[in-house]
């Protein structure tokens, strides 16, 4: 009786405690900026308190500044020259596992263009007529799509890019970045850009209307960082940004190397600083990790390193070829949890690994059997997979 009695009474106490955690906004706001993304998402069904709770920008903010490290993953995919719609893999990150994969990359002829801190950009050809594209926002983590725009593919109009600009630690809005160019007569090249903005829910023209760039311009690999758009062109090796404070598109010095070209393998964001992986003799060991000034002045040296010893446990990098000794590519670099550490990723024949820098500790995240032919045929692309509660 003793027994069932303080049973009885320890129920009851949890009871209380439960029915004073929902009165008190406060301390459910507490629990809830420590639980992980998706769940949270899902809480917002549990009611309409929960819901006001944790759809206001304020938490939405607040829970990015106190997750400062949200980063589970890539979201990889490679693309082979002669297929245009690659297939995403993913690939977790200190023992995330995902259940299943998102519905929306089993969507017949999408093409990924761009993902930014949890969002995404996407297109696919539209249900009534193949020569239409329509294009979405999507919310990785919790799945939610919004249709944005069409654009019927005329022939005198080609889209160049499709991103996404959006820092959950600063507003819960985002932007999106939209570039098509204009066919001319000549050598000059003309483009259009247009913004749009979530917080008003509307697109508006850039206020420097048509701009004339320079071809070597590209807008294959895009990055977001510090209020710009970063493009970099993977054939004439060259960056350049967008600023949207005044809508200026401006070209971005490379880092400086001493003997022969720079080769960037790869650009991106982490930890709230842009990086860029490269090397002045292409395709050989060495490396060299750049980061970007604040204030877009030039590059600091944050690393020089040889994996020539990753040769020794995955001889298959080793080729014949002269022109590229080593078979690899570097998909990302993120910043670890410990000052100055920083992790590389890169594929190559034997799977995809993991290299932390500071350590020298290597982690395969994949098995793959890549032929030496085959990985010069792919293009591989990598995206962080990172959870975010912002709305579309």
């Amino acid at each position: 009786m003793v027994s069932r009695g303080r049973k009885s009474s320890k129920l009851i106490a949890s009871s209380r405690a439960a029915e004073e955690v929902v009165k008190s906004t406060d301390l459910l706001s507490e629990i809830l900026l420590r639980l992980p993304a998706k769940p949270v998402l899902k809480f917002k069904l549990v009611s309409k308190q929960w819901c006001s709770i944790i759809c206001t920008p304020e938490f939405t903010v607040l829970y990015a500044k106190r997750n400062p490290n949200p980063h589970l993953g890539f979201m990889l995919h490679a693309r082979l020259d002669f297929q245009p719609q690659p297939r995403a893999i993913f690939l977790d990150l200190g023992g995330y596992q995902y259940d299943k994969l998102p519905n929306f990359l089993n969507i017949s002829k999408m093409e990924i263009h761009h993902v930014c801190n949890g969002l995404l950009c996407y297109s696919r050809p539209h249900l009534s007529s193949p020569n239409i594209t329509s294009y979405y926002i999507c919310n990785h983590s919790s799945g939610q799509s919004e249709f944005q725009r069409v654009l019927v593919s005329p022939d005198n109009e080609t889209v160049k890019a499709f991103n996404v600009a959006f820092d959950p630690k600063l507003s819960p809005h985002y932007r999106l970045v939209f570039v098509r160019e204009l066919p001319v007569l000549d050598e000059t090249r003309l483009i259009k850009i247009d913004i749009y903005s979530s917080k008003t829910k509307s697109w508006r023209a850039s206020r420097k209307g048509i701009y004339i760039l320079q071809y070597d311009i590209g807008f294959h690999v895009s990055v977001y960082w510090k209020d710009a758009m970063y493009w970099y062109n993977e054939k004439n090796q060259s960056l350049a940004y967008f600023d949207f404070n005044d809508d200026t598109v401006e070209i971005l010095p490379k880092p400086k190397v001493t003997g022969g070209t720079m080769k960037c393998y790869y650009l991106g964001e982490s930890g709230g600083h842009l990086h860029l992986v490269g090397a002045w003799r292409p395709w050989t060991s060495l490396l060299t990790v750049f980061e970007l000034k604040e204030d877009r002045s030039g590059w600091n040296v944050k690393y020089h390193g040889d994996f020539r010893a990753l040769a020794n446990s995955f001889p298959k990098m080793l080729t014949k070829n002269p022109r590229r000794p080593y078979m690899f590519s570097v998909v990302n670099l993120v910043r670890g949890e410990r000052e100055g550490e920083l992790i590389i990723v890169m594929i190559i024949p034997e799977g995809v690994i993991s290299y932390n820098i500071r350590e020298r500790s290597l982690k395969k995240l994949l098995d793959l059997a890549l032929s030496e032919t085959y990985m010069e045929q792919l293009t591989f692309r990598s995206h962080q997979y990172i959870e975010t509660l912002a709305s579309i």
